[in-house]
């Protein structure tokens, strides 16, 4: 016996078309996960009772000392939570209305890290600091606009001298989160360790000094930096040779900018002459042409010349530095060793050494540090 069909409970037709098959993906993922679920509640019966407490892991440094870097918590629902190194930046503006500042184009922040960029691209040039990079807009968790040293009613009507003056005589700065200053804060990753070394007198004094000095990094000596941490941090020993193959490229190429305007080459045509030029054609070219510059510009001043080209050091470019780097650009060599790809390293710094110091006039106003002995395979810091 069936139960007659009646009107409203008769499907119409097209309703039929509203009913979705069913999902054979999600049958599966909701049966595993209740699966899941019922193995998991089975198994905490026979789990070992566990006593709910933390403690603390210290690391050791190289210097023998220790610092806590791991807090373990043990229990049933345990973890851990790692300490890590963080930066607080804080960049006074001479401005009383934080509603001038709060533009909708982001002046405050692009302002802010203009500044430190600047700075940071000095200290870790000065340390080869590779643990330290740039903060910006897109990389930065937190910023925060606030007064940090509000004018007073008397100094409301000092000019903008008179208000630097006041900063040297001491004044009261607010650091708490919400009440000091514009705050950049950044937690670094675990590769991202703490600075290498307290910086000590003298080096403190030179690098004050340079910090006061006008100057803006070359793209050869930042990829000077790139190499050294995708030789430490990442490595990615391929990465590491290419940017110093390439450092090296670049940096030939802006001797020879220089050389060629102080011949008196505009530079309009300088710039056509070395990207259209056949004889400028390729770094091999450009080192044989700057080879020939630089003699002529030694004789017609009556400088000291010392050969690049044939060399012991031109060798080593060629035949380990360039030669990786074609294997890893061309061939798609990516088997390379920490060694191989620290020798590449340190041959790519000495040639842009000698090359930029064989005429003063033309070198750059910061030199590299040739040595690169202290480099270690790891990041180094702090030793588990």
């Amino acid at each position: 016996w069936k139960p007659p069909t009646t009107r409203p409970t008769r499907p119409l037709r097209t309703s039929l078309t509203c009913y979705k098959p069913p999902d054979v993906t999600a049958c599966l993922l909701n049966y595993f996960c209740l699966r899941i679920k019922i193995e998991e509640s089975k198994a905490r019966e026979f789990e070992r009772p566990r006593e709910d407490y933390s403690y603390v892991i210290c690391s050791r440094l190289k210097d023998g000392t220790e610092k806590a870097t791991l807090n373990v918590h043990c229990g049933p629902d345990g973890g851990f939570a790692e300490t890590k190194y963080y930066s607080e930046i804080q960049v006074t503006f001479l401005e009383d209305d934080l509603g001038a500042l709060g533009r909708k184009d982001d002046y405050l922040l692009q302002r802010a890290t203009d500044i430190l960029n600047l700075f940071l691209d000095k200290y870790r040039l000065f340390m080869e600091d590779y643990r330290v990079g740039r903060v910006s807009a897109v990389r930065n968790l937190y910023f925060a606009a606030c007064h940090s040293s509000p004018l007073t009613v008397e100094e409301q009507g000092l000019t903008v001298e008179q208000l630097f003056a006041t900063l040297s005589k001491g004044r009261t700065f607010y650091y708490q989160v919400g009440h000091g200053g514009v705050n950049i804060l950044r937690p670094n990753s675990f590769d991202r360790l703490g600075p290498k070394v307290q910086i000590a007198e003298p080096a403190l004094g030179i690098l004050a000094t340079f910090l006061r000095t006008k100057y803006e990094m070359p793209l050869s000596y930042e990829l000077v930096m790139e190499s050294l941490r995708s030789l430490q941090v990442d490595h990615d020993f391929k990465l590491a040779i290419v940017h110093a193959a390439t450092a090296v490229e670049v940096h030939v190429l802006q001797l020879l900018y220089r050389i060629l305007v102080a011949f008196g080459s505009s530079d309009a045509d300088t710039w056509n002459l070395l990207e259209n030029d056949p004889q400028y054609e390729g770094i091999s070219r450009r080192l044989k042409a700057l080879e020939s510059h630089t003699r002529t510009h030694c004789e017609r001043y009556g400088l000291p010349y010392r050969q690049f080209v044939g060399s012991g050091l031109h060798l080593r470019w060629r035949d380990v530095l360039a030669h990786k780097r074609n294997r890893a650009v061309h061939a798609g060599v990516a088997s390379f060793t920490w060694a191989e790809a620290t020798e590449a390293f340190g041959i790519a710094k000495e040639t842009i050494i000698f090359l930029d110091q064989r005429v003063l006039t033309f070198a750059n106003h910061f030199q590299l540090n040739p040595i690169v002995t202290g480099i270690q395979e790891g990041a180094g810091g702090i030793l588990f």
